[in-house]
């Protein structure tokens, strides 16, 4: 198995850019729902992907993929930011058909969120096999939570047994540099693609952290 991907959510910032892109992140996240105290404003995130992309240029470290997180997101929301993003990442009530269409007309790749308890929530995201290219495993929010996403939950990794699908998928909630390692060591299918943290980096809500964001990713890519 390759070592697995890193997905560093809720970015908000051109440090944090550059300190995950330069430690070796396959995937930046940048939160569009305004709800979360990672929200950030498709012109301050078309601004840092440029300054990334220069650093990118200057440095010569691999440019990461570049996600917008949305939540029922409406065709205009999605067109202000699918010009300087290469994946749309839906954690709302997107339907299947509808990941794969909005992928087709913006010309993105499309992740699926699917919040698991148990075995049954593995089973039901299967109905997004060909319809996202990604699927991301994510612990079911707390009840009362404003956001889907990002609560520092974590779910049973072993339930991920279930899943006999072959899109690629991503594992999230409540992972840590202290428990990453493990996480991915539960992970047998050839389908797992690696990792999601948001929560797990930051020294606040919000705000992350470049030391913890680079011991995560070694943990990630060696344990």
């Amino acid at each position: 198995m390759n070592a697995p991907t890193v997905k560093i959510c809720g970015v908000k910032d051109i440090e944090t850019a550059l300190a995950a892109a330069r430690a070796g992140a396959g995937f930046l996240g940048f939160v569009f729902f305004r709800k979360s105290p990672r929200f950030i404003t498709p012109e301050a995130a078309e601004e840092l992907i440029l300054e990334l992309k220069q650093a990118s240029f200057n440095e010569g470290f691999e440019l990461p993929k570049l996600v917008g997180l949305f939540v029922d997101a409406g065709e205009k929301e999605l067109s202000e930011v699918a010009p300087f993003l290469t994946h749309f990442q839906f954690h709302g009530h997107e339907s299947p058909e509808r990941c794969r269409d909005m992928g087709a007309d913006f010309a993105v790749d499309v992740i699926k969120a699917a919040s698991v308890t148990g075995k049954e929530d593995i089973a039901s995201a299967e109905a997004y096999q060909d319809m996202a290219d990604i699927i991301l495993f994510d612990a079911k929010p707390p009840p009362g939570a404003g956001r889907p996403g990002g609560n520092g939950v974590s779910f049973d990794w072993s339930a991920l047994a279930a899943y006999s699908g072959e899109t690629p998928y991503l594992v999230a909630g409540g992972l840590t540099p202290d428990t990453v390692a493990a996480a991915v060591a539960a992970q047998k299918s050839p389908a797992f693609l690696g990792v999601d943290v948001s929560s797990g980096v930051e020294s606040a809500p919000g705000k992350k952290d470049e030391a913890l964001i680079k011991a995560f990713i070694a943990a990630a890519k060696t344990g």
